[in-house]
């Protein structure tokens, strides 16, 4: 079965299953020293210009991570609509490392925004992210 949402095809899937389509919150390589939060970016989301009659939709914070040895990195998907945290993912892995977590799906649109802080290490020690996405997946 082929997916489209707003007249744009989003995937494909056999037989009736679950599809999924990637949102960027932010495309580009983010590293920060700062143990407060820091912006790195942020969008719209409407739930009703994903909805597909007939399929449930889900939301997923997917993002690639890593660390300096001794510093635990945490990625907040923050909703500044309800002024609430969405999602939180946290890393302490040296290597490169995929971590997701689950987002309500929000009843009316909403203003989200990514957070990224470092904690421990020294004040030059770092917490990086790769590029973090939205999954919007249908079943």
């Amino acid at each position: 079965m082929t997916i489209f949402v707003n007249g744009e095809q989003l995937g494909a899937s056999g037989g009736g299953g679950a599809s999924t389509s990637a949102i960027a919150l932010s495309s580009e390589a983010q590293s920060t020293v700062s143990t407060t939060d820091v912006v790195i970016g942020g969008r719209y989301f409407a739930p009703a210009s994903w909805e597909i009659s007939g399929r449930t939709t889900t939301l997923t914070l997917e993002a690639i991570g890593q660390v300096v040895s001794g510093v635990t990195g945490t990625l907040t998907l923050y909703n500044i609509t309800d002024a609430s945290t969405a999602a939180t993912l946290s890393w302490t892995e040296t290597s490169a490392t995929r971590k997701t977590a689950s987002v309500v799906l929000p009843a009316a649109a909403k203003i989200y925004e990514l957070r990224l802080k470092k904690s421990g290490g020294a004040a030059a020690d770092y917490a990086l992210v790769y590029g973090v996405n939205l999954l919007v997946s249908w079943s």
